[in-house]
């Protein structure tokens, strides 16, 4: 037997999600470290804390988005894990790159944070979006094409999925252009985001995984 014939359904299946989870709320938990609680001393403190905490609002903007962001990926990939009644090496190593992406998404927040007025610090944390964004449809749609979901779970399934990475893939890619025009306009087209829920509906049916209601067993 090869490691690429390995059973990876019961305990590999339930590890790798496990792992998953893991690296999620790493990643989703990294995201407060950017901001630095003020060191302040002396007279006047409630003025000087005000000024020192709104200098950090840049800050939350990057935060708030890739909190988003990280959920809405962490959302689908617990959709997904619904579905999955198997895995193999393949899927594991592009789920790996997946998560790598995701782990890395508090860098460029912090910096569109502290640079979130610069062309080149809004087009690195949107196009790492739209990578991140993009591997994560290709993992459900290598999940779909390998047999590696409930036999049950219909092509509406994946469909869903894919809109819900493309909406926001489009959101950051439209800021992209605009980024080199004004950074600062480009990042309020990020408000797009929250419209997602309205939107999906009416261009693709409900917000939500068909999921079978008696899943299958994993083996």
């Amino acid at each position: 037997m090869t490691f690429f014939d390995l059973d990876e359904r019961g305990r590999g299946l339930d590890r790798a999600l496990a792992f998953s989870d893991g690296v999620f709320a790493i990643a989703i938990t990294l995201l407060v470290l950017a901001f630095r609680v003020p060191n302040l001393h002396g007279d006047n403190l409630n003025h000087r804390l005000l000024g020192a905490l709104l200098k950090q609002g840049s800050l939350l903007i990057g935060f708030s988005v890739s909190f988003f962001v990280i959920a809405r990926l962490w959302m689908s990939h617990h959709r997904l894990s619904l579905l999955l009644r198997q895995v193999d090496t393949r899927f594991i190593a592009l789920n790996l790159v997946f998560l790598a992406f995701v782990v890395f998404l508090p860098f460029p927040a912090e910096i569109v944070g502290l640079y979130g007025q610069t062309t080149v610090g809004v087009v690195f944390y949107a196009a790492t979006m739209c990578v991140t964004l993009t591997i994560s449809a290709a993992v459900w749609t290598y999940a779909f094409r390998h047999q590696l979901v409930d036999p049950r779970a219909g092509p509406d399934a994946l469909r869903q999925a894919w809109l819900r990475a493309g909406f926001p893939v489009v959101v950051f890619a439209i800021s992209i252009p605009i980024a080199f025009l004004a950074a600062t306009n480009a990042k309020l087209v990020w408000i797009l985001l929250v419209t997602q829920h309205w939107v999906l509906p009416h261009i693709g049916g409900r917000d939500a995984t068909p999921v079978p209601s008696t899943p299958s067993p994993r083996g």
